[in-house]
Parts: structure tokens; sequence; C-alpha cells
């Protein structure tokens, strides 16, 4: 399992070069097929299909319907949403060429997923997003600092994508504690608390941020 003490209403799906379909056109809709074709780099059509896929095999056991007639759309804010239904969507990518995989994750609840490649990144990264008073997390966690840093920046994007915010928000503006054994909590003083769970797989950290 990719996640610890998830909720039974939350369900994941991961998709590969191993596991993708043939054929995109038999499950994305005709607005995505063209959202894809218009995105210049192969990584970024393959990220794209790989997360819709997820997505819309998730939903169509949820809603028993073919993948291709799931009602997916994007919202406003640019989230996911499926229409006449209340079930949220999260959908994050990462990696290169036959090594990118997606992740999808659908809830009865806000949620927010991010997967991160864990490969060498700049050694100040943690000053983007961590607040001051955090940055003792880089020690406590028991990882070396790059494995470290890259989990508390995957932590934060999840909540962020969960709030439907992205890094439109300030990640510093999200304060986490509790981190241990694959779970943890996150804060802000302008909201709620939201559950964290993380895991690695492979050279990718998985994180998800959900509500109560």
């Amino acid at each position: 399992m990719l996640f610890l003490e998830v909720p039974q209403d939350i369900k994941w799906r991961v998709v590969s070069a191993d596991s993708a379909v043939d054929d995109p056109s038999a499950v994305l809709s005709p607005d995505e097929l063209a959202r894809m074709e218009s995105f210049g780099h192969a990584d970024r059509r393959r990220g794209f299909a790989f997360g819709r896929i997820a997505a819309r095999s998730l939903l169509a056991e949820r809603l028993d319907v073919a993948p291709v007639d799931v009602p997916l759309a994007v919202a406003s804010d640019d989230g996911l949403f499926v229409e006449g239904h209340p079930i949220h969507v999260s959908i994050s990518h990462a990696g290169h060429a036959a090594h990118g995989q997606s992740i999808a994750v659908i809830a009865d609840r806000p949620i927010g997923v991010d997967l991160e490649e864990i490969v060498p990144r700049r050694d100040d990264l943690y000053r983007r997003i961590l607040h001051p008073d955090e940055y003792s997390l880089l020690e406590t966690l028991g990882l070396d600092h790059n494995e470290a840093q890259i989990l508390l920046w995957s932590l934060k994007e999840a909540v962020l994508k969960g709030l439907r915010t992205g890094f439109r928000r300030s990640a510093q503006t999200v304060r986490l504690d509790d981190l241990s054994d694959g779970k943890g909590h996150a804060h802000m003083d302008d909201g709620p608390s939201w559950n964290l769970r993380y895991t690695r797989r492979e050279d990718f950290w998985i994180t998800l941020a959900f509500l109560d």
C-alpha cells in the first residue's frame, strides 16, 4: 500500500509507461486530447495523459461507466471536478521519458496529492518553502538533506493542491508538524488542519493531504 491508515473513501492509482493504455483516445475526452496535443514537449504530453488515465480509470470504477464517459472537467481555478458528483480529484506527475509516472486520487473530501522525483536539488531549496521555525524538520526526519527537503516540498504542495491554490499561495503559510512513520499534520492560521500521509516508491516521494 502507498498510504497508511487512509480512509476508505480515498482511492489512488499510479500510471506509468508499463501500465498506460496504448491509445489515449480510447480514454481521454476530445478536449483532453486537444490539450495534450497542444504541449510541445513529449514528457508534458505523456504526463498529462498518464494523469488523466489514472483519474478516469478510478472514477469509471466509482461511477460504473466507461473511462471515456466520466464527466471529468476543469474548474475556473484549474482544478478538476466531476460534473454532477461531489467527488474530489487530484493528480500529480513526475519523472522523464520512460521513467515518468503519474498518480491520481479521488475522495469524498478535499484532497491533494503530489509526486516528486528524488533527484539532486539545490541545497537551499528548503528556504523557499519552509518557515524558519520548520528548519529543524530537516534533521528530525532522519533522512539525508536532499531527500528531506524534497519530502517537505512535496507535503506542502499536496496541501496547496488540496486547497486548490497551488503555489499561488505561499508554501510558508502551511506549517508542518508531527511528521513520523509516514504520517503528519499541516496547519494554517486561516483554515483547518490537514492530515498528511507520505511514502517512498522507488525514486519518488508520494504525499497526500486530506481533511477529516
